[in-house]
């Protein structure tokens, strides 16, 4: 039998409260450096789910930040009574009996998120009751060494940034040994020329400072959400030799995506915020994007990942999941079709507050050295519970 228990434990970090970053509530004014208010809170609130077997196998499981308590109440008020007594190697059953008992409020958003979460506990489960680690019955491994990028690179202020710190920031990330990079823009539709003329400026700066053989992607959080200012700020970027420009559109602006890809010359990446089997077809269908890139925490867990995964292979279209979380290892190292791990180091000089963000609980999980990242080999996901830390940043109902 299982028994489910969900506990919510929130991490701060001072990019998530304070990042002076745009996002999908650009256009408002009063908003514009509230960046965390999107996300559900001023903090970064994560339900981890454990699930323990009548045998005393634990598994672990995490939603996305972004489910906050939505996740918790599916769980402990619809989700658990489908999971009490089942086997919990049936993975593809409970994965569809989940999605079919959550259609009236689901197929996106929190109930997908929740799902995720117990979905990654079961496969946890797996692996540990054979005693070997998930990437091995997600099909085996198809890379020892996972390359990956530094994804960090905010501006420091929307209005005035530090183009000088910018450049400190992106040449220590390359003397760590990454080759790829990843940084944020300050300004959206509501700031019109002037504001492309500052996210012009930070590319620019970054480029410079890492030269040409260094690749960069840029993100823009859904804050472009015009067409026809994605077209002309992805056009100002284009001789910066852009491996991607990420998320320009808000998500369910397909047709918007399909025109903006056949308007500029920088391959767009989405996906992060789209969900299921389902959201990949449509995007991979419509040609809307080149790059996708769902979350193993929001788009429906392992189950569901191995099949966006394989739709991307069958359309040859590359799959780069959003973080590298330890569940999302198990999966880039069984697909041959995933490129890239999307990892997010500090610079030397930011203060790290202690128990921050999502992985401060998490024991275990696998660090990049010199660009490249190794996926665990201990049974399950590979990970253990910090109870120390998870008493210190529990939330209290």
């Amino acid at each position: 039998m299982i028994d489910l228990l969900t506990t919510k434990c929130k991490g701060v970090k001072k990019f998530i409260e304070e990042s002076p970053t745009i996002g999908p509530l650009e256009p408002y004014e009063e908003l514009a450096e509230k960046r965390a208010l999107w996300t559900g809170g001023a903090g970064w609130t994560v339900p981890l789910v454990i699930i323990k077997t009548d045998e005393g196998v634990e598994g672990y499981g995490f939603c996305c930040g972004g489910t906050a308590w939505a996740g918790k109440t599916f769980i402990d008020r619809h989700f658990k009574n489908l999971l009490i007594g089942e086997d919990p190697f049936d993975t593809e059953r409970i994965w569809d009996k989940l999605f079919r008992a959550s259609i009236v409020f689901g197929r996106k958003g929190g109930a997908i998120e929740a799902l995720s979460g117990v979905d990654v506990a079961l496969w946890d489960i797996k692996g540990k009751a054979l005693n070997v680690p998930v990437y091995k019955l997600l099909g085996g491994c198809t890379k020892r060494k996972i390359p990956t990028y530094a994804s960090n690179l905010h501006p420091s202020d929307l209005y005035n940034p530090d183009y000088e710190l910018l450049a400190k920031e992106a040449k220590e990330y390359v003397a760590q040994g990454y080759t790829r990079l990843k940084q944020r823009v300050c300004a959206g539709p509501r700031e019109g020329r002037k504001g492309m003329g500052r996210n012009e400026m930070l590319v620019k700066t970054v480029r410079e400072a890492v030269g040409n053989d260094v690749e960069l992607m840029v993100e823009t959080y859904m804050g472009w959400a015009d067409l026809e200012y994605a077209v002309q700020m992805i056009r100002r970027l284009e001789k910066y030799d852009l491996t991607w420009v990420e998320e320009p559109l808000l998500p369910d602006d397909y047709e918007g995506y399909k025109r903006l890809k056949s308007r500029v010359g920088i391959p767009i990446a989405a996906g992060e915020h789209e969900f299921t089997k389902f959201g990949a077809r449509d995007l991979i269908m419509n040609e809307m994007v080149d790059v996708i890139q769902f979350d193993v925490r929001r788009a429906g867990g392992l189950t569901e990942c191995k099949k966006i995964a394989a739709l991307a292979e069958t359309f040859n279209i590359k799959y780069v999941p959003h973080i590298a979380y330890a569940e999302a290892l198990h999966l880039i190292a069984s697909c041959p079709q995933i490129p890239l791990a999307e990892v997010t180091p500090t610079p030397s000089w930011w203060e790290n507050s202690e128990g921050g963000f999502s992985d401060s609980y998490i024991k275990g999980v696998p660090k990049p050295a010199n660009g490249f990242i190794e996926v665990s080999e201990q049974p399950g996901i590979g990970v253990e519970l910090d109870w120390d830390v998870i008493e210190r940043i529990r939330i209290e109902e």
